[in-house]
């Protein structure tokens, strides 16, 4: 059932966390996670500064049996902590309803800049269907401009190829947005040229243009 975005705000009160130490294999994989894409040389270096001066931002979880907890916000900083070969990562424990916690682990991304455009779309796609956001109430939540958030909306218009090329950094947004109202062939033909002729931002939009 779709809430108002007034019950996504915790009251006061309800802002309480409790920090302990937990074993890396008692924590689940959360299932609200936006991010689907981990840059393994960043998560490398993430690995190598956890080393040397441990974990300095707790992971958010919450329980959800007497073993086990499930992951809300930070699987990157739990997947380097296991390349670091931690046993354990401090965590901040929350109890959250299970659609909240799609918001708070976004929340976290943006505001990182860890998501790709691809993903950041989806998960305000997702966020917007659930709990019948306008994408202005969605902005206030995530603190990005309502223009900014309907725009990333509009990539839904790009081909699954076309979305595929931006998550695996093989073109940037630029270089796609005027593709965006052109049929799905279309576009991805225009997107074996980007690739192959490397193709510039500007070199696309003539081309748009004169189509």
């Amino acid at each position: 059932m779709k809430r108002p975005l007034s019950s996504l705000i915790p009251e006061p009160e309800e802002l309480s966390f409790k920090l302990i130490e937990i074993d890396i294999e008692k924590i689940q994989k959360g299932k609200y996670q936006a991010r689907t894409k981990f840059d393994k040389e960043k998560l490398a270096e993430l690995s190598d500064s956890i080393k040397r001066n441990g974990i300095l931002q707790p992971l958010i979880v919450q329980k959800t049996n007497e073993n086990f907890y499930e992951l809300i916000a930070g699987e990157r900083r739990l997947r380097a902590a296991t390349l670091a070969s931690l046993t354990t990562v401090p965590c901040l424990i929350k109890d959250v309803k299970p659609t909240d916690a799609a918001v708070i682990g976004l929340v976290e991304n943006v505001q990182r800049s860890q998501l790709n455009s691809i993903d950041e779309a989806n998960a305000y796609s997702k966020l917007i269907d659930e709990h019948n956001l306008t994408p202005k109430d969605l902005g206030l939540l995530v603190g990005k401009s309502r223009s900014y958030v309907a725009n990333l909306l509009r990539l839904s218009k790009l081909s699954e190829k076309v979305r595929q090329a931006i998550k695996d950094e093989a073109v940037t947004m630029g270089q796609v947005k005027p593709l965006i109202n052109l049929d799905q062939q279309t576009q991805e033909k225009i997107l074996l040229e980007i690739i192959n002729l490397n193709l510039s931002s500007r070199d696309v939009e003539d081309k748009v243009r004169g189509i």
